[in-house]
């Protein structure tokens, strides 16, 4: 009897344990895929659309949009036409240990290649109230020469 009771307590242990990285499965790829299409937004200067539908609120209260729009255009039309895009990796965490945010945080790291050269792309990503992820953070930087 005493082992029924181990064994029944194991299964729903291990199917619990199965439920939570199910979901984490799911929003990994949720969160992949909204990172893609920041990124697609970024490389076609779409910058209205990312400030209108893909920046979460959290982005939003550290600037104004004219400010995104202005700096996202100066910054970025250097780079000219991308090229290629090679994703490198993923880190998830729970709490942004820079800003205190919490939440399902995800960041992407990208290889992509512009007219001028070729930049590693960070997208970071956070699941808000309505289920979607959206823009949270971007750092970009000049790969070094090989």
């Amino acid at each position: 009897m005493h082992m029924k009771k181990l064994f029944v307590s194991l299964l729903i242990l291990i199917s619990a344990a199965l439920a939570v990285s199910t979901s984490f499965a799911g929003d990994r790829e949720d969160a992949e895929k909204a990172a893609k299409q920041i990124l697609t937004s970024l490389q076609k200067m779409k910058f209205e659309v990312l400030w209108n539908t893909q920046m979460s609120e959290f982005f939003r209260s550290k600037m104004t949009k004219d400010s995104f729009l202005a700096n996202m255009t100066m910054g970025r039309q250097q780079l000219g036409t991308a090229t290629d895009s090679k994703f490198i990796d993923m880190a998830y965490s729970q709490v942004d240990p820079a800003t205190g945010t919490k939440g399902e945080i995800y960041a992407f790291n990208y290889l992509n290649t512009y007219s001028v050269g070729k930049f590693y792309e960070r997208i970071v990503v956070i699941k808000e109230k309505d289920g979607n992820f959206r823009l949270a953070g971007l750092w970009g930087s000049a790969a070094a020469p090989k």
